[in-house]
C-alpha cells in the first residue's frame, strides 16, 4: 500500500468488547507493523466507556479531533439498541461513512448504519436475535439476509454478530491486502477462519450466498426443473431428474461450495466452483483455475441474464483465490448451450468422451 489506511473503531456507552476488540486486532495484526494499517478508537467524547461485560475503555480521539477514516468500524452490543436513537451519533457515523472507503458493521452495530441512512438497497445482516430490529430500522429497499457470518455490499461489509466480526475483518484483510495477509493474520490469532463466500450484491436485485443444508429443498427442486425443461425443450438428457434424490443433494451441498443466487426471497439460479477436476480434464487438468458446475437459472428468469451475473461472481470468487482461469464443461450435444458459453468468452479447450455422453471442455482468463 502507498500509505498507511486509518481504520477508525467506533465505541459508545454498552458496546461488546469482542465487537470492537475483534476487528481492531485482525487490522492491527495485520498492519505489517503499521504500514499497511494504523487502528485507533473514536467515540463522541473523550471520556471513560464502559462495555456490556463492565470493561472500561477510552477512546484516542473524539469527534472534535478524529481523523477522517479510510476503514470504519462500527461494532455492536446491548448498548446499540438505545445509540440507534441518538441522532448526534447516527449522523457522526454517517458522515464518516461517507467519506471512507469502506464502512464493516459488527453485530448490532447494523442497526447503527440503518438510522444513519447507509442501507438502502443493500443486503443487510445483524446478530441472529437482533433481526426483527433490524427489520423495523432497514429501508424497504435493503434485503434482510440470515444464517450467514457476513454480507459485502462493495463499500459496505455487515457481519452477523460478535466474532462474525472478526471473519469479516479478515475478509476485508483479503481484500485490501490479498488473501495470503488475511490467512498470516488469522494464523497469528490462533483463529479458525470461517471462509465462507460472503453474500456479494452482483446488481441492485440479485444477491449470492453459500448454500446450507437448510437450502436443499428449494436447490434440489431447481435442479429437477432444469433437467426436465432440458429434456422437454431439446430433447435429450444433459440432467437426470431421478438423479437429484434428496440425499444426493444433501451431499452436493455438504461436499461442495455450491452457492445460490437470489431476488428477494426468491431462488433464481445456482453454481458450484470446485478446485479440483482432473477426471475431466486429463492432461488438459492445472490447479490454477476454479471449476464451475451445476450453473442453472430458473425458468422465471430466463434472458434476465443472471447466468452471465453468477459467471461473473464466480470470476471474482476464483480470483480472490489466487486463480487465473475459470473453466466449466456442458454436454457437447447441445449446441444451444455451447453458443451461450462461447459468446460469454469462453474458449473450447477439447473434448471428453464418456459413457454414452461427451462433454467440451471451455475455459475463459480472469483479468487481472
Amino acid at each position: 500500500m502507498s500509505r498507511a489506511k486509518q481504520v477508525a473503531v467506533l465505541m459508545y456507552e454498552g458496546v461488546d468488547t469482542l465487537d470492537l476488540a475483534g476487528p481492531f486486532d485482525v487490522f492491527a495484526v495485520a498492519s505489517n507493523w503499521g504500514q499497511d494499517f494504523h487502528v485507533y478508537t473514536a467515540a463522541l467524547e473523550k471520556k471513560e466507556y464502559r462495555s456490556i461485560s463492565g470493561i472500561t475503555l477510552v477512546p484516542t480521539y473524539s469527534a472534535e479531533d478524529c481523523p477522517i477514516p479510510d476503514i470504519l468500524v462500527v461494532p455492536g452490543g446491548w448498548g446499540a439498541r438505545t445509540e440507534m436513537h441518538n441522532g448526534v451519533i447516527t449522523a457522526w457515523i454517517r458522515s464518516l461513512s461517507t467519506q471512507a472507503e469502506l464502512t464493516i458493521s459488527v453485530c448490532t452495530g447494523a442497526l447503527l448504519l440503518a438510522k444513519a441512512g447507509l442501507l438502502d438497497g443493500l443486503s443487510v445482516t445483524t446478530n441472529s436475535r437482533a433481526m426483527d430490529l433490524l427489520r423495523e430500522a432497514a429501508p424497504a429497499s435493503a434485503r434482510i439476509v440470515e444464517g450467514v457470518r457476513y454480507v459485502d455490499n462493495g463499500s459496505i461489509i455487515m457481519s452477523a454478530g460478535v466474532t462474525a466480526g472478526i471473519d469479516a475483518a479478515l475478509h476485508a484483510v483479503g481484500r485490501l491486502a490479498g488473501e495470503e495477509r488475511a490467512l498470516d493474520t488469522a494464523a497469528k490469532l490462533e483463529y479458525l477462519w470461517n471462509r465462507e463466500a460472503p453474500v456479494l450484491n452482483t446488481s441492485s436485485s440479485l444477491a449470492i450466498r453459500r448454500a446450507t443444508t437448510k437450502d436443499a429443498v428449494k436447490l434440489r427442486g431447481l435442479l429437477q426443473e432444469a433437467a426436465r425443461w432440458i429434456h422437454s425443450a431439446h430433447g435429450f438428457q444433459q440432467w437426470r431428474e431421478e438423479n437429484f434424490t434428496q440425499e444426493t443433494v444433501d451431499a452436493f451441498i455438504g461436499e461442495h461450495e455450491v452457492f445460490l443466487a437470489e431476488r428477494g426471497e426468491e431462488l433464481a439460479g445456482c453454481i458450484s466452483v470446485h478446485w479440483s477436476y482432473e477426471e475431466i480434464w486429463g492432461e488438459r487438468y492445472h490447479d490454477d483455475a476454479g471449476y464451475v458446475h451445476r450453473l442453472a437459472v430458473s425458468r422465471r428468469y430466463k434472458g434476465a441474464g443472471i447466468g452471465q451475473e453468477m459467471l461473473e461472481w464466480a470470476e471474482g470468487y476464483i480470483r480472490s483465490k489466487g486463480k487465473r482461469w475459470l473453466r466449466l464443461d456442458c454436454m457437447a450435444d447441445n449446441p444451444g448451450l455451447n453458443r451461450y458459453y462461447q459468446s460469454q468468452g469462453f474458449v473450447l479447450q477439447g473434448r471428453f468422451n464418456g459413457g454414452g455422453w461427451s462433454a467440451h471442455l471451455y475455459e475463459r482468463r480472469i483479468a487481472d
